[in-house]
């Protein structure tokens, strides 16, 4: 038997649609939903540029410290005239042997010099601020690195937010899911039931009225799926839409609300002082605070004189350093130190210094009040927390109690000893218990993700 061969562009197109069906197919979990929302975050894209930007400050803070060379080249054409002599009167010369007696003598007239009218010149200046060094540039470089810090912290607490609103956002999409599977369950079990009693009307066991009000629950049910559907198609599209996902890419994801919880194991002064430790806005305001003393700091050093040494040196034709002027190149240098001061500056540099101090004031303040913040934010998220903990242990049980309390209700209803009202009310018992067990579950895992983010713990994953 001959075996067919495949052409080599069809094996190729097969693999490698088979390769974009397992990319497409990328199941999602609550790290991996956060990391995508911190990739598509455009808060955390500004973030990132402010950090560049402020890396670009830094870089042009240390250019400073190079000598400042400066390079020139000019050339200057004069208009023609006629110059002045240099003695207004006549100088009488002769070309008679020294030592002849009474020699002949020639008058030269007025003595002037020719102009050169093509000027031509090259400079080059090279300054070292030597005050500047200790009062200036260093003070400023030191500004510029602390405030690339802040920056850097900004692009932090910015990725940490998206990696919270990743997180919450999975969870809520897992919300919906789970209630729309919790719905369909009450829909199958109000339908049996249903069925049940349509069967019992028929027998002429049960009343009309029975059958109308269970298939009024079953409608009820129907209603509570439709609103899930809607409510699961919400968190799909919030869900998409943070982590920018193409409508025709499938979401997927092996997390359920029943996988279990890890526990709490500190109290709120060990989470409180990790946050104290951690959080990315206390060191971006530490960092915008020594930004501001190092730029007051800058502008104090306007109240004393610059010094500084240069050197120079010139190739010109004609150099003006010459007399008398002559059309040929020639080169001369020169150095020396320079030392200028600008008193009317001084007040200036003054309101700079406070405007710089103030701004320092203000950020030390602002870390004060966030402190202060925290102190209620963590302890509001670990008492949360340890309250959905205990409400996920009281949904357990009441999920047990009322399946178990709808089992026995159908089986004695199927042996006549239940009313349909009975039934009704373990089968309304037990969706209620079936949504307050996702519910419970869901916010557990809202609440952890929120102490985490109140302590800083989602931070260290990005930070600089």
């Amino acid at each position: 038997m001959r075996t067919k061969r495949v052409p080599f562009g069809v094996a190729v197109g097969a693999a490698l649609a088979l390769v974009s069906q397992r990319a497409w197919a990328e199941e999602l979990s609550a790290e991996s939903s956060a990391d995508r929302a911190v990739r598509a975050s455009y808060e955390a894209a500004a973030a990132r540029s402010a950090g560049r930007s402020a890396q670009a400050r830094v870089d042009d803070a240390s250019y400073a410290f190079l000598p400042r060379l400066g390079l020139s080249a000019r050339y200057v054409r004069l208009s023609d005239f006629t110059p002045s002599p240099l003695f207004p009167f006549a100088i009488a010369a002769t070309g008679a042997p020294a030592g002849t007696v009474s020699p002949p003598t020639v008058s030269t007239g007025p003595v002037s010099i020719a102009p050169i009218l093509d000027s031509y010149a090259l400079d080059a200046t090279l300054t070292l601020p030597v005050s500047d060094y200790v009062l200036r540039l260093a003070r400023g470089l030191q500004a510029a690195k602390h405030g690339r810090d802040a920056a850097e912290w900004d692009s932090v607490v910015a990725a940490a937010r998206a990696r919270l609103a990743g997180k919450i956002s999975f969870y809520e999409w897992i919300r919906a899911n789970a209630s729309v599977d919790a719905a369909q369950r009450s829909l199958a079990e109000a339908r049996a039931h249903l069925a049940d009693v349509k069967n019992q009307f028929g027998q002429g066991n049960t009343s009309r009225a029975d059958v109308l009000r269970v298939d009024s629950a079953a409608a009820s049910a129907e209603a509570a799926l439709a609103e899930a559907g809607a409510q699961r198609a919400t968190a799909e599209a919030r869900l998409r839409t943070l982590l920018h996902l193409p409508e025709a890419e499938p979401l997927s994801t092996r997390d359920g609300v029943s996988a279990p919880l890890g526990l709490i194991a500190q109290n709120e002064a060990e989470w409180l002082s990790e946050a104290y430790r951690t959080r990315a806005e206390l060191r971006g305001l530490d960092a915008a605070e020594a930004s501001a003393r190092a730029q007051a700091g800058v502008a104090r050093a306007a109240y004393v004189p610059t010094a500084g040494v240069f050197a120079n040196a010139t190739y010109a034709n004609p150099n003006p350093r010459y007399f008398p002027s002559e059309a040929a190149w020639q080169a001369t240098w020169a150095v020396g130190v320079s030392v200028t001061w600008t008193p009317t500056d001084i007040p200036g540099a003054q309101a700079g210094a406070t405007e710089a101090d103030a701004r320092g004031d203000a950020l030390a303040a602002q870390r004060n009040a966030l402190r202060d913040a925290l102190a209620v934010e963590v302890v509001q998220h670990f008492e949360s927390a340890r309250a959905a903990d205990a409400k996920v242990v009281a949904t357990d049980q009441q999920l047990e109690s009322a399946s178990e309390a709808y089992r026995v209700t159908r089986s004695l209803y199927a042996n006549a000893r239940a009313t349909t009202s009975n039934v009704l009310d373990a089968e309304a018992d037990l969706a209620r218990a079936r949504l307050a067990w996702v519910n419970a579950r869901v916010d557990a895992r809202v609440a952890r993700a929120r102490l985490e983010h109140a302590a800083g713990r989602d931070q260290g994953a990005v930070a600089p």
